[in-house]
């Protein structure tokens, strides 16, 4: 049996679980202020930027781990706990850049957020679902088949 279509899968997942991490913090960074006044008389409360950068970063961080488990072992019952992983793992980060989890992040409509990373996330959201369907339904495949 060849594992080429579960382990060309699980490196795509992975590519795209790294672009979602790295996506707030180095492609197109938010504006983020993470400190919380320790300072007296400088109280920046944290912006909630920073809160959807941070879990955008886990969420990638989950969908890294999904693809490196397909490619360590791309047996069937693998491809398919992996594609049922993504399709909740991809509507969460969809729900987060849409301010359905931490609300909403500013209203200045060109800040860093708005016009950069919120879209990248939706569209990396968006390609994760089609891979997660894609694992999902070629994990029932015949067995025959190659």
């Amino acid at each position: 049996m060849t594992y080429r279509l579960p382990r060309t899968l699980g490196l795509s997942i992975a590519v795209m679980g790294l672009l979602v991490a790295l996506t707030p913090k180095w492609l197109l960074p938010i504006c983020e202020h993470p400190a919380l006044g320790i300072v007296p008389g400088d109280y920046h409360p944290t912006m909630r930027c920073f809160w959807f950068g941070q879990a955008e970063i886990l969420l990638g961080m989950c969908v890294i781990v999904a693809g490196l488990i397909l490619i360590i072992r791309p047996a069937r019952d693998a491809q398919f706990s992996v594609g049922a992983l993504l399709l909740p793992l991809s509507a969460a980060i969809c729900m987060v850049s849409l301010n359905s989890v931490i609300g909403s992040l500013c209203g200045h409509q060109n800040s860093s957020c708005q016009v950069g990373t919120k879209p990248a996330e939706r569209l990396a959201a968006g390609v994760l679902l089609i891979l997660g369907i894609v694992a999902l339904l070629s994990s029932f495949r015949d067995p025959q088949r190659r």
